[in-house]
């Protein structure tokens, strides 16, 4: 039988998991109920699930299950490269986009007074996310490398 505190780490992450999944869907329900087109949902979803998960990795790490499992810590650290250039290049388009087609593209259908509240969310809660998501990504690799480093020099060898 396993001892209750084994268990624990499991079901902290699955408790925050569930906090990221619902604040995430919280996060895009005005923008799916009024725009349900929009081109950007997925990334935008993307944007808040990494900002949330690597911002809490950066703080916890040290009593998350990742802490000790030093060869999937290097993995993520290169797989989060190519992460990285990919929510730059969404960020990028989502600029573009609206360069290109005027700030109140997506909301000229709507109401003239909830359009500008949509689109006022949208614009801030995408920016936001996005750059929180990029930041937190680019500190996340030098954050393992640190912990590998000091796990390591603390004698462990496991991977």
């Amino acid at each position: 039988m396993s001892s209750p505190s084994s268990k624990m780490p499991a079901l902290y992450e699955l408790l925050w998991w569930a906090f990221t999944l619902v604040l995430t869907g919280l996060m895009l329900l005005p923008i799916y109920t009024q725009l349900p087109d929009f081109p950007y949902l997925a990334a935008n979803a993307v944007y808040i699930v990494v900002a949330i998960t690597l911002t809490r990795y950066l703080f916890f790490l040290n009593i998350s299950w990742l802490r000790d499992h030093l060869l999937v810590q290097g993995a993520l650290s290169i797989l989060l490269l190519p992460l990285i250039f990919g929510m730059v290049q969404y960020f990028n388009s989502f600029i573009r986009f609206f360069d290109d087609n005027g700030p109140d593209f997506l909301v000229q259908n709507l109401p003239k007074d909830t359009a500008g509240i949509i689109n006022g969310y949208l614009q801030a809660e995408y920016r936001f996310f996005a750059v929180w998501a990029i930041i937190a990504a680019l500190m996340m690799p030098l954050r393992l490398l640190y912990n590998v480093w000091m796990r390591y020099r603390a004698g462990v060898r496991t991977l």
